[in-house]
């Protein structure tokens, strides 16, 4: 082969080669931003400055969008934006850098929406007082077409009753299987549904006879439940609220509950009041009214020295136990162990 053919050959490969090595591409730059810091809490309505540590100079267009929707084109690395959001929590706040139409840089940070004002505060009255069974450790509490209707916790104790208030005596029960320990209950469509504390199952009765219908898994524990008439709406022990589906149980909505500086958790026992969720709030004498729409805490109701120290004993626990009749506008609230069941009202603190 001669030299010159050699040359020609080894050029084209070399040649080849090159075209087939891509070319560095360029660093895809970071925004940083300045604020808001990650973490930072805002009341929801209120404006929020977000700025950025570099030029926007070369791109050509800058906006910033909270969990996906545009709340501002930044015009300069810095503007004052509005936070307004249909629903509470961590929410996450973006500002991408656009270039040619396609994303170009973008800089991401977690801040949490606050309720927008504080909860009204309120005491209570008592209207009237009956008796209750001191051995019921109360999980759900419901009135339903003027009855009541009591689930107990427990392992080896759990239950689901029909009580007659006046005398507190149980009037029809179900136990359960002492591998259960009950939690909430609701009625939906003549079934009602019982929650159970760790064994992620949801027993379901017909609700005039008690007797069994079916078992419903859900992931997760189970503590108080209630129902909007088209949802079953459940708590876990934490700040958020499950809207589920009554025949799967499938979350179709999660709503997180805050008052104006903080998130409200431990949210245990639950009832529909007036278009509002009331929850007990465990381990403390408040119930705390829930807007539906948005998990703002619209309300605290102190509840604290409900029961008398004279009808205490070592078994007594914490209060738990909310219902409500809707046509007469009645509610009743009692405890784990409690000797008594309460008539009470609100009424607004001075």
């Amino acid at each position: 082969m001669g030299a010159a053919l050699v040359f020609l050959l080894v050029a084209c490969s070399g040649e080849a080669q090159r075209r087939r090595t891509p070319t560095a591409a360029a660093s895809t730059p970071t925004l940083r931003l300045a604020s808001p810091q990650s973490g930072t809490k805002v009341k929801n309505g209120e404006r929020l400055t977000v700025s950025s540590l570099h030029s926007y100079t070369g791109y050509d267009s800058v906006v910033a969008s909270l969990d996906g929707r545009r709340i501002a084109r930044m015009a300069d690395t810095s503007a004052d934006v509005e936070v307004e959001t249909k629903t509470l929590g961590v929410k996450q706040l973006k500002v991408t850098a656009y270039s040619e139409g396609k994303e170009a840089a973008a800089a991401r940070v977690s801040i949490t929406v606050l309720a927008p004002k504080p909860p009204k505060m309120y005491g209570y009255a008592v209207v009237n007082v009956y008796p209750h069974d001191e051995h019921a450790y109360t999980q759900g509490l419901l009135m339903y077409r003027d009855e009541l209707y009591e689930g107990l916790g427990e392992y080896g104790k759990s239950a689901v009753r029909k009580v007659e208030l006046r005398s507190g005596k149980t009037l029809q029960q179900k136990e359960l299987h002492d591998r259960y320990f009950g939690e909430g209950i609701c009625i939906l469509n003549g079934l009602l549904y019982q929650l159970t504390w760790r064994e992620q199952t949801c027993l379901v009765y017909n609700a005039e006879t008690l007797e069994q219908q079916a078992t419903l898994p859900y992931a997760g524990e189970g503590w108080g439940l209630t129902t909007d008439g088209t949802h079953l709406i459940m708590s876990n022990g934490s700040n958020a609220l499950n809207f589920m589906s009554p025949g799967n149980l499938a979350v179709q909505k999660r709503l997180e509950v805050y008052t104006d500086r903080r998130a409200v958790g431990q949210l245990n026992e639950l009832e529909l009041i007036d278009g509002e969720v009331w929850a007990n709030v465990y381990g403390s004498d408040n119930i705390v009214c829930i807007d539906t729409a948005s998990g703002a805490v619209t309300g605290v109701i102190d509840m604290q020295g409900l029961l008398p120290d004279n009808l205490t004993d070592r078994h007594t626990d914490v209060l738990n136990g909310i219902a409500y009749n809707e046509k007469t506008g009645q509610i009743f609230v009692t405890g784990k162990n409690w000797k008594r069941l309460f008539e009470i009202k609100p009424r607004t603190k001075k």
